[in-house]
């Protein structure tokens, strides 16, 4: 992965938010929620090629005749809805650089390879599942980093409004 993870998802907050104007704290939820967007898109792409490629592995094991993509469906509308209430997707442009997260993701298996999983040994796509999960959970792991992070801010901007703060003055 070319993007440090790590420098993306840690945009200097300020230790002591209190000392923050609302300018400045909803300068850095907007930076944290435009990087969440470009997370979310990796991981998605990334979950999506790890469920293909399982499914293949999948038929291949149960010696099934039914091609892959008959199965592709089902396999992939299970990882669609996470745990909770569903939350309306932001109409957003994935940020440019999420493509960069997604070169992990084409040396693990390229997207000229899913034309031919088929094609494809067992031990290929055994290594190739490997890398993509391995990815996917590194997505996940900064996904949650980060959600932490924009908890913290949007505790604050709750916290003004519940402190006197006027709807008028939080959204500006």
């Amino acid at each position: 992965m070319h993007i440090d993870l790590d420098e993306l998802i840690t945009t200097p907050a300020p230790a002591d938010l209190t000392g923050c104007s609302l300018a400045e704290l909803r300068s850095v939820r907007d930076h944290y929620q435009d990087v969440e967007n470009g997370l979310s898109y990796a991981r998605r792409i990334v979950q999506g090629r790890l469920d293909t490629v399982a499914v293949e592995l999948e038929r291949r094991r149960d010696g099934a005749a039914a091609d892959l993509l008959e199965r592709l469906p089902d396999a992939l509308a299970a990882h669609s809805r996470g745990p909770g209430l569903p939350r309306p997707m932001p109409d957003l442009e994935p940020p440019a650089w999420a493509d960069e997260l997604l070169a992990g993701a084409d040396e693990a298996l390229p997207p000229t390879a899913l034309a031919r999983l088929a094609e494809l040994p067992d031990s290929d796509l055994d290594t190739a599942a490997g890398s993509l999960g391995d990815l996917e959970r590194e997505l996940s792991a900064a996904r949650s980093e980060l959600h932490r992070s924009i908890d913290r801010v949007q505790d604050e901007l709750v916290g003004r409004y519940r402190s006197g703060a006027t709807v008028d003055d939080l959204l500006r």
